[in-house]
């Protein structure tokens, strides 16, 4: 009797120490940034530009790293914080119900200001018809 209650005692610590370790890992493997395309119109008044709109959800601790836009982005924070780390700049954080620039060629990182709760935000950016919205900086 008492050789059951150890084993399952250890049993139990054994599933919560992996259960711990488990959702450390889910977490882990998450994608730091799900962009959802809300809205690619044709700019008829700009031949052969387009206004790209989508919403961008940002796990907790997701950042971008280093990248660069060819045209100017616009985003407006709907939830949560975010950190924007230009080159050359000082940090700037913005909150809900705030918004801010990405300049064109300027490279900088954009990421959730929290490690415990997602944020959210509304980007829209303008650019040739295929023209990628993003590079990767080097």
């Amino acid at each position: 009797m008492r050789r059951t209650i150890g084993v399952s005692a250890l049993t139990l610590i054994a599933g919560i120490a992996l259960g711990v370790d488990g959702r450390w890992l889910a977490n882990a493997q998450q994608h730091p940034i799900k962009r959802t395309d809300v809205l690619k119109v044709d700019l008829p008044e700009i031949k052969g530009s387009q206004m790209n709109l989508w919403v961008p959800d940002i796990a907790p601790g997701g950042e971008t790293g280093g990248h660069t836009h060819p045209t100017p982005r616009f985003v407006y924070v709907l939830e949560g914080a975010v950190i924007l780390e230009m080159d050359g700049k000082p940090s700037q954080t913005f909150k809900a119900g705030q918004a801010f620039v990405e300049m064109p060629n300027m490279a900088h990182n954009f990421k959730n200001a929290s490690t415990t709760d997602p944020a959210k935000g509304l980007g829209f950016q303008y650019a040739a018809e295929s023209q990628a919205l993003q590079v990767n900086a080097p």
